[in-house]
């Protein structure tokens, strides 16, 4: 009996164990982007540009020319604040570099760019953040005289680089058309 028994539970092991069972990795959701597509903002400030049709452009302080470019399908946000200059713009450069770095301590690289239209007076520069950093796009624009313009983009979700490429990089290009578009009245 107690030979039938082991024989019994062997072959239950070896028949049980048959199968090839490896873990599965981790898996994202695919993102599924949209075509860019833009309008005017039609807003009361010094300046005006083009953003895009599946975004909404929220006033935080109209009055201040404060706002939000929001993105609901990607979680995205890129925040605008505006400052009339007196004299001052090298502060306001330097509190923007002082911001954009202090993501340097998780970055893997920043990247600068810099934008400049002379033709409509509009000077500015983009950073271009990478790793698992808070913002990955941070960029002012400025006319050096009277008007400065900051933007950070930022997503409503835990940063993970890997997953967020794709959509980082529609957010680039949407940065991009922005400030191609950006004009001061």
């Amino acid at each position: 009996m107690k030979k039938l028994i082991s024989i019994a539970a062997l072959a239950i092991m070896f028949f049980s164990c048959s199968d090839d069972y490896s873990p599965r990795p981790v898996g994202y959701f695919r993102i599924a982007l949209k075509p860019h597509k833009y309008r005017s903002a039609e807003i009361p400030c010094p300046f005006t540009f083009e953003y895009s049709d599946y975004a909404q452009l929220i006033a935080i302080d109209s009055a201040k020319c404060w706002y939000n470019i929001y993105y609901p399908d990607y979680g995205a946000t890129v925040y605008l604040t505006y400052i009339k200059l007196n004299g001052d713009l090298a502060e306001h450069l330097s509190q923007t570099q002082k911001l954009t770095y202090e993501h340097e301590i998780k970055a893997n690289k920043i990247i600068r760019k810099a934008i400049s239209f002379p033709d409509k007076k509009v000077y500015g520069l983009k950073y271009r953040l990478s790793g698992e950093v808070a913002s990955f796009i941070q960029f002012y624009l400025t006319d050096s005289t009277d008007h400065f313009l900051r933007g950070a983009l930022y997503f409503n979700s835990y940063v993970n680089a890997d997953s967020l490429a794709p959509v980082v990089e529609y957010m680039d290009a949407e940065i991009r058309y922005f400030t191609n578009s950006f004009v001061w009245k």
